[in-house]
């Protein structure tokens, strides 16, 4: 994924960039309340077949942001291997995860093969995570990765927004976050074959009202069920070869 900036410039901004200068600040404020997040995460995972016990094993939760699935999964019984490429999330999520066994990594998603080691129970990459990607080549690496570290029926649970269907005039433009001293939304602009989001934000300092825009989240479309999808893989007992 790449980004731009508003200002015309032609500037490129990735992904990890957007992250620590425009939406790190006030990632967590656009979900509400956060451990009614990580109750619903929970929730969710157990429905996708994420069992609650002791001593669950070991999970990984790639792209884990402030850590709302990687709380839930430590709720759950598992070890948490959270990894993140930014420090201002992970040092959240430390904070919030205090006591728990979590272990936040700095890192690299699509370096998931050397960042985490084999026999894993459980990996989950959630939310808008996949979309940041750069390219197909890099969903490749990341599932071939993680298809090394999964042991034999370990399971590899997804989530993504279905962009499938072109949105069109006011229908592109979709509300995040609203209170007295931030408004977040996010525009959509379709091409061909991908769709690119444009993150504004505006924050109230002390000298006014400040717009922060950016360009970005290149987006491969496919043809998924309407809404948020969750796909849920099940590494086969065979060996991977």
């Amino acid at each position: 994924m790449t980004r731009g900036p508003a200002d015309g410039t032609g500037t490129v901004r990735s992904a990890r960039d957007h992250y620590e200068t425009v939406l790190g600040e006030h990632y967590s404020r656009m979900f509400g309340e956060f451990e009614a997040k990580v109750g619903e995460q929970r929730s969710l995972l157990e429905r996708l077949g994420v069992a609650s016990r002791p001593n669950a094993g070991t999970a990984v939760d790639l792209g884990c942001g402030s850590g709302f699935q990687s709380i839930a999964l430590a709720h759950l019984g598992f070890r948490v291997m959270a990894v993140d490429f930014s420090e201002r999330l992970l040092a959240e999520l430390r904070d919030r995860a205090c006591g728990l066994p979590v272990e936040a990594i700095a890192g690299d998603i699509r370096d998931v093969a050397i960042l985490v080691p084999t026999g894993i129970d459980v990996a989950v990459c959630m939310g808008d995570t996949l979309s940041h990607l750069d390219a197909e080549e890099d969903l490749t690496r990341v599932f071939d990765g993680m298809a090394t570290r999964l042991r034999a029926g370990g399971r590899l649970v997804l989530t993504f927004r279905d962009l499938s269907r072109e949105l069109r005039g006011l229908d592109r433009v979709i509300p995040l976050h609203a209170s007295n001293d931030l408004v977040m939304t996010c525009f959509l602009e379709y091409a061909p074959t991908t769709v690119t989001v444009h993150d504004l934000i505006w924050a109230r300092l002390p000298d006014g009202w400040r717009f922060r825009a950016r360009a970005g989240f290149t987006v491969e479309r496919h043809p998924v069920p309407a809404g948020m999808v969750a796909l849920v893989g099940v590494r086969p007992s065979s060996s991977f070869p």
